[in-house]
C-alpha cells in the first residue's frame, strides 16, 4: 500500500482529529531510539500548530494511563497492539517528547524554513547572528525616504521621478508619489518577486522604453484627434438631436474631452448599429434636419467605418501601452527601492521572513536538497502537511525535495487539504496546487508514488440541519464555478454525525421609511443576541462574522452603545484607546513643543476626563487660550493645576521611564487598563530591541498603531467580532453573519506579465500589471488572463461564504442585504430561495429563509471564580531603588549562615511592633524573597518564642507605643539607634536590643549609652532588655540590666 495519502476534509470533518491520530500512530511504531524525531507536521498558523502539539501530548497522557479514549481501539486494530503494548509504546513516546522536545517538529512552515536557515547560514552566506524582521512597511519606508532623498543628486532616477509626478498631475491627482511607491514596495515581499528582479531593466532602459510607448500613444491620439476633426467638419450645422439618441455627438465629446479610455464601441451600440446600417437620423426629425442628415450620410459612413477600423486595428494596443506606459514609473525604482532594503538589512542583519523560501528555493536548485535538511539535525521520514490549499508554490517547491527522498525509501507523507476553505490566494496560497494532487487524472511531481485519497465525509460540528443547508446550498453554486473549480462543490455531501437539529434563518435586510439597510442590519443583529440570550446561551457562545473591519466597527459601537459586551479587533486596537492617544500626545508635545495640535489634544483629555475642572461651555474657549501660550506658560499652567510636567526632566529619562513618568505626573493610575499595560510592554520591547530614541519610536508607532491590539484574556463572556478570515479553523455555537453579501470585486490584482521589449534587441521584458476589466479590450493574452482571474474571484467569493457558513454548532444566522443587487453574492441567496429545495425549510416572499426550529440551550451551573480588578500602579524606582547592605563574605560557611540569619530575625523584629503584626510581616519578608518557605516554620518559632518570653510579652501588646530603630540624637550630637523603644508614660520607658551570637560586654555599654541619652530626654525610669536570639533549638535568652 501507498505510504502517500492525501485527505480531502470539508469544514467539520475532524482534520485535526486525523493529523493526530496518523501522527501518534507513526510515532508509537516508530523504530527510532527516540520515537518523534523522524516525524515532521507543517501547520499554516501557530495556534494551529499548538493545538495540534497539544492534541499530540494529552492523547498520548491518556493512552499511558489506560484510558480507552478517540482513537484507541483504531489504533490497536491497525498495528495489531495488545492494550499493554498500546500503554507501554505511548508512555515511551510521551517520555521521547519530554526528554527531546526541541525534536518535536510541529510548527509552521516558515518556523521549519527558518530553522533550516539557522543552520545554514554559512552557506547561505547570512550572518550567523541575522535577526528575523516580521515587518516590511518599516523597511520600505526607509527605502524610500532614502530613494527621494536622493532626488536631485542622481540625474536619471530624479528625471523619472519628476515625470511620474507629472504625469500624475496630468491624471487629476495628487502629484506626490510617496505613498505610491511605499504601496509599490510591498511587491518586494511577495513570493514570487523572486523570479522576476533579476529580470527588471535599468532606469535608462525603462526610459527609453517609456519614449517608445509615449511615441506609440500620441500617434493615437493624434489620428483620433484627426478623425474627429474631419467627423466634426462633416456634420458641422447639424444639431445633436439629429442624430439617433444623440449617440454619434455624445461620442464626440468623449474625443474632445480626451477621455481616451472610453472610446471602445462596442457592438451593441447604437453608435455601432448605425455604422453598419448607415441609419444615422432620428426618427422624430423634421424634413429639414432629415435632408441635412441624409446628404452627408455617405461621407459621414465612409469615415465613421474607417475610424471603426483605425479603432479595432490600434485601440487594444493603445490601451495596453497607456497601462504599459504608467507601470513603468513603479518598475523604474523598483530595483532601487530593493538595493536600499538590501543596504538596511545587510547592516543591520536582517532577514525578512518573507525571504526565507526564497533563500531555500535559490539553494535547492544549486545543491543536493538531503544534504540541507539533514544538516538540521534530523532525518524526516514521515511528513504530515496541514491546510495544503494555502501552501504556495514556492513553499511546496522547497518541501518537495524532501517528500520525494522519504518516499522514495521508507518514508511517508500525509497532505490535509480542502479546497472549498482556500481563502489566502492575497497571501500565495494556490488552490491548483490541491486540486491537481486530488485528481487522479492529472500528472504531478509525486505521481509516481500512486497517492491514495481519501475523503472526510461526516460532519462532526453542525446540527442536522446546517449541515443539510449547506450541502444543497453550495451544490446549488457549483454551477457558477467552472472547469476544475466546479468539482470542488458540486459533489458536496457531508454525512451528519450529531443528533442536535440545529437552526438556519437566512433574512434579506431591507430599507424603510425609518431607518437605512445598515441601520436595520445592526438592529436585527441586536434582536437575535437578545433572542439567543433568553434562550439559555452565554454572550461567550455567540460571534458575529464579518467581510470587512468596517463592519466590525459598526456592529462594535452600536452594540456597545446598546450595552452588550463585544470584543472586537477593531475594539482592541491600542490606537483606540483614548488614554493611549493622550500618552502619544504627552510625547509628542515633549519631542516637539511646537506641535500644537497635540497640545490641544492634551488639554482636551484633561478636561473631559475631569482631571482640570472646566465648565463644558468653557472648553472651547480654554483649549483657544491653551494654543496660543508659549510652551513655557504651557508647562508652567500644568503645573499649577497639580501635574507634574517637566520638559527636562522628560529629555534625560529613557523612553520606558518617560512612559512610566507620564503615567504618575498626570495621575493616570486607573484601574485594570489593559490597554495601558500593553502599549508600556510596546515601548519596552521597542526600546530593548531597537532604539531608545523618542523620535524613532514616535516613527515607528505610526507605521504600526493600526495593527497593535492588547490581548483578551479566554473566559470573558462577551460577544466576539471576528472577520471569516480569522474565523477559518474555529467553531462556535451561535454564528451571526451580517452584511453576507459583497460585490464580486474583480479588484485591482497586480501581476507579472512579459511584455515586448522596445528598448534593446530583447524580444520581451517584464512588468508589473493590475488586472482589470479592461483587459478584455487588450491585445493577447490580456483577455484570457482576466477570465481566468474572474474565474478565481468567483472561486474566491464562494469559498469565502463556505468558511463563514460552516463555523456554526447550533444556529447560524445570515443577514444579507439588498444594498448592491447585481455583480453580488446578494444574489446567490435570491437565486437559491427559488431553486426547487428538498428541505423541509420556510420560503416567505423570496426574502426569508427558515429551516429547522429553535431549542434552548442545556444549562449546567458553572462557577467562575472571577480575579479582583487591581490598580495599575506606577512608581519612580529613583525613590524606591536601595541599595542592600548584603551579607558580608565570609570565607567560614557556617559562621556567614548564621550572620546572614540573625541579621534577617533582626531586620524582622524591628518591623514587628505589636503581636498582631507578625503574620503580615512574615508574608511580606517571603514575597520580596528575603524568607524562604523551608526557613519560615523555624524562624516563626523563634520570633513567636520573643514575643511571648515572660519577661517582655507584655512589651508587645496592643495599646504600647513603640519606635523602632528611630534614630535619637544627643547633647553631644552622637546619634543612637535602639532596636525598640516602648513608651509608657512620660517619666518610664523600656527599651529592647536584639542580639546574635555570645554575650559581649559591648552589648552593655551601648544599653547604658542608650539609657543616658533617654533620661537626657527627661525620662525618669529605664527599663532595659538583652534579648539573644541563638539557632540552637530556636532558643531565647532574655536579660534585663
Amino acid at each position: 500500500m501507498s505510504q502517500f495519502n492525501i485527505y480531502k476534509a470539508s469544514a467539520g470533518s475532524g482534520k485535526t482529529y486525523t493529523l493526530v491520530k496518523e501522527y501518534i500512530k507513526k510515532c508509537i511504531s516508530s523504530k527510532s531510539r527516540v520515537s518523534h524525531k523522524p516525524l515532521l507536521a507543517i501547520t499554516f498558523t501557530n495556534k494551529a500548530a499548538s493545538e495540534m502539539k497539544k492534541r499530540i501530548m494529552s492523547t498520548l497522557f491518556s493512552f499511558s494511563k489506560g484510558e480507552k479514549i478517540d482513537f484507541y481501539f483504531a489504533l490497536k486494530n491497525e498495528l495489531n497492539y495488545t492494550d499493554a503494548q498500546l500503554i507501554e509504546k505511548s508512555k515511551k513516546a510521551l517520555s521521547d517528547i519530554i526528554h527531546y522536545y526541541s525534536l518535536f517538529s510541529v510548527s509552521t512552515i516558515d518556523k521549519f524554513i527558518h530553522k533550516v536557515i539557522r543552520n545554514f547560514s554559512y552557506e547561505l552566506d547570512l550572518p550567523a547572528n541575522f535577526e528575523v524582521e516580521m515587518d516590511s512597511k518599516k523597511l520600505i519606508q526607509d527605502a524610500v525616504l532614502s530613494l527621494l532623498d536622493e532626488a536631485g543628486s542622481d540625474k536619471s532616477l530624479t528625471e523619472i521621478l519628476i515625470k511620474f509626478s507629472e504625469h500624475k498631475t496630468h491624471q487629476e491627482k495628487y502629484w506626490d508619489i510617496e505613498n505610491d511607491l511605499l504601496e509599490f514596495g510591498e511587491e518586494l515581499f511577495k513570493d514570487r518577486i523572486f523570479l522576476v528582479l533579476n529580470e527588471i531593466v535599468d532606469v535608462r532602459q525603462i526610459q527609453t522604453q517609456q519614449k517608445i510607448l509615449l511615441k506609440q500613444i500620441q500617434s493615437f491620439e493624434k489620428n483620433t484627434i484627426n478623425y474627429y476633426n474631419k467627423i466634426k467638419h462633416i456634420i458641422k450645422g447639424i444639431p445633436d438631436d439629429a442624430f439617433i439618441y444623440k449617440s454619434l455627438p455624445q461620442y464626440l465629446k468623449k474625443i474632445e474631452n480626451k477621455n481616451y479610455k472610453q472610446l471602445y464601441i462596442e457592438d451593441t451600440s447604437r453608435l455601432y448599429k448605425s455604422i453598419q446600417s448607415n441609419i444615422w437620423c432620428a426618427k422624430n426629425a423634421d424634413n429639414i434636419i432629415r435632408n441635412q442628415v441624409d446628404e452627408v450620410v455617405p461621407e459621414l459612413s465612409n469615415k465613421m467605418q474607417s475610424y471603426l477600423n483605425f479603432l479595432n486595428l490600434n485601440y487594444s494596443h493603445y490601451l495596453f501601452y497607456r497601462e504599459y506606459y504608467n507601470s513603468l514609473f513603479f518598475v523604474s525604482v523598483l530595483s532601487r527601492i530593493s538595493q536600499k532594503i538590501e543596504a538596511n538589512k545587510k547592516d543591520n542583519n536582517i532577514v525578512h521572513i518573507s525571504e526565507f523560501n526564497q533563500i531555500i528555493r535559490h539553494f535547492l536548485t544549486n545543491t543536493s536538497a538531503p544534504f540541507i535538511y539533514e544538516k538540521i539535525g534530523n532525518r524526516y521520514d514521515h511528513h504530515f502537511i496541514d491546510e495544503f490549499q494555502d501552501t504556495s508554490i514556492i513553499q511546496w517547491q522547497n518541501l518537495l525535495p524532501l517528500i520525494e527522498n522519504a518516499l522514495a525509501s521508507i518514508g511517508s507523507c500525509l497532505i490535509v487539504g480542502d479546497g472549498k476553505q482556500s481563502i489566502y490566494r492575497w497571501r500565495g496560497g494556490e488552490v491548483e496546487q490541491f486540486i491537481t494532487l486530488c485528481n487522479e487524472k492529472s500528472t504531478h511531481e509525486l505521481k509516481i508514488f500512486s497517492p491514495n485519497i481519501h475523503s472526510l465525509d461526516i460532519n462532526y460540528r453542525s446540527g442536522k440541519n446546517i449541515v443539510k443547508f449547506n450541502n444543497e446550498f453550495f451544490s446549488f453554486l457549483s454551477h457558477k464555478l467552472s472547469g476544475s473549480y466546479s468539482s470542488l462543490y458540486n459533489s458536496l455531501s457531508q454525512n451528519i454525525h450529531l443528533k442536535k437539529e440545529g437552526y438556519v434563518d437566512i433574512t434579506i435586510i431591507e430599507a424603510d421609511e425609518d431607518n437605512t439597510i445598515l441601520e436595520n442590519t445592526l438592529q436585527k443583529v441586536y434582536e437575535t443576541i437578545i433572542e439567543v440570550k433568553k434562550d439559555n446561551y452565554n454572550f461567550s457562545d455567540i460571534f458575529i462574522l464579518t467581510r470587512k473591519n468596517s463592519e466590525i466597527t459598526y456592529c462594535a459601537t452600536y452594540l456597545a452603545e446598546k450595552g452588550v459586551p463585544v470584543i472586537s479587533s477593531e475594539a482592541l486596537l491600542l490606537n483606540k484607546s483614548k488614554t493611549i492617544q493622550f500618552l502619544v500626545n504627552v510625547l509628542q508635545i515633549t519631542f516637539n513643543q511646537d506641535d500644537i495640535l497635540s497640545r490641544i489634544r492634551v488639554v482636551e483629555y484633561l478636561f473631559l476626563n475631569k482631571l482640570i475642572k472646566v465648565e463644558p461651555d468653557n472648553i472651547s474657549e480654554r483649549l483657544s487660550y491653551f494654543s496660543q501660550i508659549s510652551f513655557v506658560e504651557f508647562q508652567a499652567a500644568l503645573n499649577a493645576f497639580g501635574f507634574h510636567y517637566s520638559l527636562e526632566s522628560y529629555i534625560n529619562s529613557n523612553l520606558y521611564e518617560l512612559v512610566e513618568k507620564i503615567i504618575r505626573d498626570f495621575k493616570l493610575e486607573i484601574e485594570n487598563n489593559l490597554f495601558v499595560t500593553f502599549f508600556l510592554d510596546f515601548v519596552l520591547e521597542f526600546s530593548t530591541q531597537k532604539s531608545n530614541s523618542l523620535r524613532e519610536f514616535l516613527f515607528f508607532w505610526e507605521l504600526k498603531r493600526e495593527s497593535l491590539s492588547i490581548v483578551i484574556p479566554a473566559g470573558i463572556d462577551a460577544v466576539e467580532i471576528i472577520t471569516i478570515h480569522k474565523a477559518k479553523g474555529l467553531e462556535f455555537p451561535i454564528v451571526i453573519f451580517p452584511f453576507a453579501n459583497w460585490k464580486e470585486d474583480l479588484g485591482h490584482e497586480n501581476k507579472w506579465f512579459s511584455v515586448p521589449d522596445f528598448s534593446s534587441s530583447k524580444s520581451s521584458s517584464i512588468t508589473l500589471l493590475p488586472i482589470k476589466k479592461e483587459f478584455e479590450k487588450w491585445p493577447p493574452p490580456f483577455p484570457d488572463q482576466y477570465t481566468q482571474h474572474k474565474r478565481k474571484i468567483i472561486l474566491d467569493n464562494i469559498n469565502l461564504l463556505y468558511v463563514a457558513l460552516t463555523r456554526a454548532e447550533d444556529r447560524m444566522y445570515i443577514y444579507p442585504n439588498s444594498d448592491f443587487r447585481r455583480g453580488n453574492t446578494y444574489k446567490y441567496f435570491t437565486d437559491y430561495f427559488g431553486f426547487p429545495s428538498k428541505l423541509d425549510a420556510i420560503v416567505k416572499d423570496d426574502t426569508s429563509f427558515f429551516l429547522g426550529e429553535k431549542t434552548k440551550k442545556n444549562v449546567s451551573e458553572i462557577h467562575e471564580e472571577t480575579a479582583r480588578s487591581t490598580q495599575f500602579i506606577s512608581h519612580s524606582w529613583r525613590n524606591r531603588l536601595k541599595i542592600k547592605k548584603n551579607y558580608l563574605f565570609n570565607k567560614d560557611i557556617k559562621k556567614q549562615y548564621s550572620i546572614n540569619r540573625g541579621n534577617l530575625i533582626h531586620d524582622i523584629m524591628s518591623d514587628i511592633n505589636v503581636q498582631s503584626d507578625v503574620c503580615e510581616v512574615i508574608d511580606k519578608y517571603m514575597k520580596k524573597g528575603l524568607l524562604s518557605a523551608d526557613g519560615f516554620s523555624q524562624i516563626n518559632i523563634q520570633i513567636n518564642n520573643v514575643l511571648n518570653h515572660p519577661q517582655i510579652k507584655h512589651l508587645f501588646k496592643s495599646d504600647v507605643k513603640v519606635f523602632s530603630e528611630y534614630n535619637i540624637l544627643s547633647k553631644s550630637g552622637e546619634v543612637f539607634r535602639p532596636d525598640r523603644v516602648i513608651l509608657h508614660s512620660k517619666e518610664l520607658v523600656s527599651l529592647i536590643d536584639y542580639k546574635t551570637g555570645e554575650q559581649r560586654k559591648s552589648d552593655y555599654i551601648q544599653m547604658q549609652k542608650y539609657e543616658k541619652v533617654l533620661l537626657e530626654m527627661g525620662f525618669q525610669k529605664v527599663e532595659k532588655y538583652l534579648v539573644y536570639l541563638t539557632k540552637s533549638k530556636n532558643k531565647v535568652d532574655v536579660e534585663k540590666i
